[in-house]
C-alpha cells in the first residue's frame, strides 16, 4: 500500500515538490491556489451583487405591479359599491321596504324589474338579493321572490342581519366561489333594520378580470387581494387552486397586523419554503398582496455559480497539467526565466496561453457581463422618482404621512417653498407637422431643455413630461424672500421661452401658480399654473403667464351675447359671402375681448358654432357628415385667441360653404379630380391625406372616404399606383439607374424595389428589360 502511495506521487509530481531545488513547482501550486481563491471570492460577491440587484428590480416592479393592481381591483368594487348604494336608494326600493303591504305582488315585480337592472348593467355582477324584513320576503335574479324559509341562502341573511355591520363584503361558506357585498337597509334613520340589499360576484371572474393566479380573501370587514405572483413564468397554477394556497400563507397574518400602509418582508410561503411579501393598504379596509418565491429568484442567477465552478475547475485542471508537466523536466527555474527571455527576442510573445490567461480573460468576462447587466437593469428600472412627482402633481397623494415619505425616498425637500410650471408648446401639430399621437415625444423634448435650463441657472427643482407638456417644480430654501422665489422663477420660464425658440424654433407659452410653504399644496400651485395657461385667449403674445398677474384683472362681465354679429356671420355665410364673414367673425371677437372672462369667451364662441350648426342643417347639409366632423372636439383643442380665430376663418367657415353647397355630388367629384391631378403632377414630394384634405378645404377623414366611395381604393393605394405608374415611364423613357427612379417617386431603394415589386409583379430592372 505504501509503496502504490509513493508511485502516485511521483508519477504526479507532487513527491518532486520536496526537493529544495524545485522553486519552479511550488510556484505553480502557489499560483494556481492564489488564482482559485479571488475567482471563487469574486464569484460569491458577484452573485451576492447579482442577487441584491435582482431583489432591488423585483421591489420596484412589485410596487408598481400592486398599484396596477389596486388601481383595476378598486376600479371593480367601487362600482359594485356604487351600484349598490344607488339601488338602496332607488324610489322604488325604498317604498318597497317601508310602504304599505303588497298583496298583488305589483311592487315586488317593480323592485324585482330594478334588481335585473341592476344586474345587467354591470358584468361582474352573479346574483341580487333583496330581504324584506317586514314582509319576511326575499328577492333575487335568481329565485324571483320568495319567503325567506324557502331562500336557500336564508342562514345568511339572519348572519348579516346579526352581524351589526351597515355594508361589508363577506364570503359565505355556503356559496363557495362568490364574493358578496351586503347592505342593511334602510340606508338613514332610527328605525331598526328592515331589509338586507346584496350583489354577488363571482371570485372567478374578478381573478380573470385582475390577473392571473389572484385570489380574493375576506376576513371579518376587511378584503384581501393575494398575487400568487411569478415574475419568471417558471410554473403556472389552475386558477381554481390560487385561492386554496393562498389562504393558506402564514404571511398574511402578520400583514393584517400590521400598522403600516404598505411595506416589505420575507415569511414563510407556499409550501412552507421562503418567500419575499408586498403589500399595500388603502382607506377601504382592503389589502393587496403579492407573494414571490424566493427560489425563482435563485434559479435565475444558477449561472453564476454554475460559471464560478466551471473556471475554478478549468484553473485548477490546467495547474496540475502543468505540475506534471513540469516535473518531467530537468531545467532550473532559472533556465526556464532565460529560454522564455530568448523566446521573446526572437518572435514576440508566445502564442500558447498559460493558466493565467486563461483566469484574466475569464475575469474580463465576468466584467464584461457584470456592465451588460447593469446597464439592462438601468433600462428597465423604471424611473421612480419621475413617477412620484407626477402622481403629486395629479394630486395623488391622500395622506400627508405618506407624501412625507416618499419625499424621503426620492431626495426632495417637504419644507422647502415650491411652485409649478407648466410649459405647452404652441401649433404644433398645425406649424411643426406633428401628429396628435406624438404628443409623449413632444412633452419628453420639453422635459429634456427644461432640466438643462434649470442646471444652467442653478436651481433646485425637477423636470419631467407630464400629460402631454411640461411640467416642472422649483423648490426654495425657507429663508428665500419671495420677492427673490418669484424672480428668480420669472426668469426660468423666460429662459425656458428663449431656448425653445433659439434652439429648436418651437413657441411656447409657460404657466405659474402660487407660492406654497408644504409639499402637500403642489397640486393646488399646479391647478394654478393651468388657469393661467387658459387665459392665453386673452394673452397669447405673452409667453410667461403668472397667475397672479392674470386673476387681479379678473372682473364680473358686463357684456351681453353679441347676438346681432352671430346673426351677421351665419346670413354671410348663407350668402357664400366669407369674405364678409370673416369682417364680423373679427368683430365678434374682439367684443368678446373685452369681458376679460375666460368662461364667457369659450362659451360664447360654443353658442356661435352651435348656431352655425343649426343654420347648416336648415341648409340641408348631412348630420352625418357634420357628426364627422367633430366640430365641438376641434373647437375645445383651441386654447388661444390666435389657434381659434384661425380655426373658425381657415376650416370652419370653408366648410360650412362646401358643406351647404347644393351640388355636393358634383362638388366632391370636383374635389377628387383636383387632389387626383395634384397628387399625379407631384409624385415625387411627400405627399400625405392631411396636405391633399387642406388643398381642397375639407377634413382629413372626409378626404379618405370620400376617396374610398369615389375611386374604390384607398388614398395610400391611390398614391402608390401614381408613383409605380411615374417609376415605369421613367424606366420605359430614360436610361436612369433604380436608385434614380426610386428617388425620383420619393421612395428609397429598397422600399421602391419591394411596392414596386407588389404592384408590377417584376423587379424594376426586369420591367424595363421586357419594355426596351
Amino acid at each position: 500500500m505504501a509503496d502504490w502511495g509513493k508511485s502516485w506521487l511521483r508519477f504526479s509530481g507532487i513527491e518532486r515538490l520536496a526537493s529544495p531545488g524545485k522553486y519552479l513547482h511550488r510556484l505553480i501550486w502557489l499560483g494556481c491556489i492564489s488564482v482559485c481563491i479571488p475567482v471563487m471570492l469574486a464569484g460569491m460577491a458577484y452573485y451576492q451583487f447579482s442577487l441584491n440587484r435582482m431583489n432591488s428590480y423585483l421591489q420596484a416592479e412589485n410596487g408598481s405591479s400592486l398599484n396596477n393592481l389596486k388601481d383595476r381591483a378598486e376600479r371593480v368594487l367601487q362600482e359594485i359599491e356604487q351600484e349598490s348604494l344607488q339601488l338602496a336608494k332607488d324610489p322604488v326600493i325604498q317604498a318597497g321596504l317601508t310602504g304599505p303591504e303588497d298583496p298583488y305582488g305589483l311592487q315586488s315585480f317593480e323592485m324585482l324589474k330594478r334588481i335585473e337592472l341592476a344586474k345587467n348593467s354591470n358584468s361582474f355582477i352573479d346574483d341580487i338579493f333583496l330581504y324584506e324584513g317586514e314582509e319576511s320576503r326575499v328577492l333575487s335574479n335568481e329565485y324571483g321572490a320568495s319567503d325567506i324559509s324557502d331562500y336557500a341562502y336564508r342562514d345568511n341573511i339572519r348572519q348579516l342581519l346579526e352581524s351589526g355591520h351597515p355594508a361589508q363584503w363577506v364570503q359565505f361558506a355556503n356559496r363557495k366561489g362568490h364574493l358578496t357585498f351586503v347592505r342593511r337597509l334602510p340606508l338613514i334613520g332610527t328605525k331598526g333594520p328592515e331589509g338586507v340589499l346584496g350583489f354577488e360576484i363571482e371570485t372567478a371572474a374578478l381573478s380573470q378580470f385582475l390577473e392571473t393566479d389572484t385570489a380574493v380573501l375576506t376576513d371579518g370587514d376587511d378584503l384581501m387581494i393575494v398575487k400568487l405572483y411569478d415574475p419568471f413564468a417558471i410554473e403556472q397554477r389552475p386558477d381554481a387552486d390560487a385561492e386554496i394556497e393562498a389562504a393558506e400563507l402564514k404571511g398574511l397574518n402578520r400583514i393584517r397586523t400590521a400598522q403600516k400602509s404598505s411595506g416589505y418582508f420575507a415569511a414563510e410561503g407556499e409550501g412552507g419554503k421562503p418567500a419575499q411579501y408586498w403589500y399595500v393598504k388603502n382607506v377601504f379596509g382592503r389589502t393587496y398582496v403579492s407573494v414571490i418565491p424566493e427560489q425563482y429568484i435563485a434559479r435565475q442567477l444558477n449561472w453564476i455559480r454554475k460559471m464560478t465552478a466551471s473556471i475554478l475547475a478549468a484553473v485548477a485542471g490546467i495547474g496540475l497539467f502543468l505540475a506534471y508537466l513540469t516535473s518531467k523536466r530537468a531545467y532550473t527555474p532559472i533556465d526556464q526565466l532565460i529560454r522564455y527571455s530568448r523566446s521573446i527576442s526572437r518572435s514576440g510573445l508566445d502564442h500558447k496561453r498559460n493558466e493565467l490567461d486563461i483566469i484574466k480573460e475569464s475575469l474580463d468576462y465576468l466584467s464584461a457581463e457584470t456592465g451588460k447587466l447593469e446597464a439592462y437593469m438601468q433600462n428597465i428600472e423604471p424611473t421612480l422618482r419621475e413617477k412620484f412627482l407626477g402622481q403629486l402633481l395629479g394630486g395623488d397623494y391622500a395622506r400627508k404621512e405618506t407624501l412625507i415619505h416618499d419625499c424621503g425616498v426620492y431626495g426632495i425637500e417637504a419644507e422647502y417653498t415650491n411652485v409649478a410650471l407648466i410649459v405647452e408648446a404652441e401649433n404644433m401639430f398645425t406649424e411643426k407637422r406633428f401628429l396628435p399621437e406624438e404628443k409623449g415625444i413632444v412633452a419628453f423634448a420639453l422635459a429634456n431643455v427644461m432640466q438643462e435650463v434649470l442646471s444652467n441657472l442653478s436651481l433646485d427643482g425637477y423636470a419631467i413630461p407630464y400629460q402631454g407638456r411640461g411640467a416642472a417644480l422649483l423648490q426654495f430654501k425657507p429663508d428665500v424672500a419671495q420677492e427673490t422665489s418669484l424672480s428668480r422663477t420669472l426668469e426660468y420660464a423666460s429662459a425656458i421661452a428663449q431656448a425653445f425658440r433659439d434652439v429648436l424654433d418651437f413657441e411656447v407659452t409657460v404657466g405659474i401658480g402660487r407660492f406654497y410653504s408644504h409639499i402637500a399644496d403642489v397640486p393646488v400651485s399646479f391647478k394654478e399654473a393651468e388657469t393661467a395657461l387658459h387665459y392665453r385667449i386673452f394673452r397669447d403674445s405673452e409667453q410667461v403667464l403668472y397667475i397672479e398677474d392674470v386673476e387681479h384683472v379678473k372682473k364680473m362681465t358686463q357684456f351681453g351675447y353679441p347676438r346681432e354679429l352671430e346673426a351677421s356671420i351665419v346670413e354671410a355665410l348663407d350668402q357664400e359671402d366669407i369674405p364678409a364673414a370673416v369682417r364680423y367673425f373679427r368683430s365678434f371677437a374682439d367684443v368678446l375681448q373685452q369681458s376679460h372672462s375666460v368662461v364667457y369667451t369659450y362659451q360664447s364662441y360654443h353658442i356661435l358654432l352651435s348656431a352655425m350648426i343649426v343654420s347648416m342643417e336648415r341648409q340641408g347639409a348631412s348630420s352625418a357628415d357634420m357628426m364627422e366632423h367633430n366640430l365641438f372636439g376641434q373647437l375645445r383643442t383651441k386654447t388661444t385667441a390666435k389657434e381659434i380665430r384661425a380655426w373658425f376663418e381657415e376650416t370652419l367657415f370653408p366648410l360650412y360653404a362646401w358643406l351647404t353647397r347644393k351640388d355636393r355630388e358634383t362638388s366632391g367629384e370636383s374635389a377628387i379630380h383636383t387632389v387626383c391631378s395634384y397628387i399625379r403632377d407631384n409624385c415625387g414630394s411627400d405627399l400625405s391625406l392631411v396636405r391633399c384634405a387642406e388643398i381642397i378645404g375639407v377634413s382629413p377623414s372626409y378626404l379618405s372616404r370620400l376617396f374610398k366611395k369615389k375611386l374604390g381604393k384607398n388614398f395610400l393605394e391611390y398614391v402608390a399606383e401614381c408613383k409605380i405608374a411615374e417609376a415605369k415611364r421613367l424606366l420605359k423613357e430614360t436610361d436612369r439607374s433604380v436608385s434614380e427612379v426610386a428617388a425620383a417617386v420619393g421612395y428609397s431603394e429598397r422600399n421602391f424595389i419591394r411596392i414596386f415589386q407588389r404592384y408590377a409583379a417584376s423587379t424594376p430592372g426586369s420591367y424595363r428589360s421586357q419594355h426596351r
